[in-house]
């Protein structure tokens, strides 16, 4: 589905699959990288992520690979100026993941006839939200789009579409958007596996 959910969004779109075994050579990154950067680097390559190479300690909790919320509270306070309480009551909003032992990204056309996929993660262009936002609606499907910038592709788009199933939308984390490959006139958002299928399924036209 891969190759068809890039023909109808763009080539920034990536295959997720958690915890799976893949039969393809798969990247395993030797250095450390932020969850957001691993999901840019996916749209070109496939790659693994796991507790020994996930870096960015939101990342890290929001895949319950370290549970800190007090001290990655006053990280972020410290870090953007924020103040800790509504960092810590935002924190209490953003799913924490549970026996994640590793992530596959950017699967390939190939290795989906193989794998599982979970869930998709786009970057696309405003309007092609819209247009999204408003097909799912006459679906009666209501989109995830949380009212705060944090941990946005690693807690509001992927753990939070992998655990609840929503369509999930964010406009980015300062973090993302520096290190994520996010541009000034994109938004991310993930689909579980069902959703994507349906719009596949539909074959609507959401470019503008």
């Amino acid at each position: 589905m891969i190759n068809k959910l890039k023909h109808i969004f763009g080539p920034k779109c990536t295959a997720i699959n958690v915890n799976g075994k893949l039969n393809e050579f798969v990247n395993i990154p030797s250095k450390q990288m932020k969850f957001c950067e691993a999901v840019d680097y996916s749209f070109k390559i496939p790659l693994k992520i796991d507790v020994k190479n996930l870096d960015c300690p939101g990342a890290r909790r929001s895949v319950g690979f370290d549970n800190d919320n007090k001290h990655l509270a006053k990280t972020i306070s410290e870090n953007n100026n924020i103040p800790i309480s509504f960092i810590k009551n935002a924190l209490n909003l953003i799913p924490v993941l549970r026996d994640i032992h590793h992530i596959n990204l950017g699967l390939t056309e190939y290795m989906e006839k193989d794998t599982k996929t979970d869930l998709y993660i786009i970057y696309m262009q405003p309007d092609a939200v819209t247009s999204t936002i408003h097909f799912l609606a006459k679906h009666k499907i209501m989109s995830s789009i949380p009212p705060y910038s944090l941990l946005s592709v690693c807690g509001n788009i992927f753990a939070n579409c992998y655990m609840n199933q929503p369509a999930s939308i964010s406009f980015g984390c300062p973090e993302s958007r520096k290190h994520g490959g996010i541009e000034k006139n994109e938004v991310v958002m993930g689909f579980p596996y069902t959703i994507a299928k349906l719009i596949i399924d539909s074959k609507v036209n959401l470019k503008q």
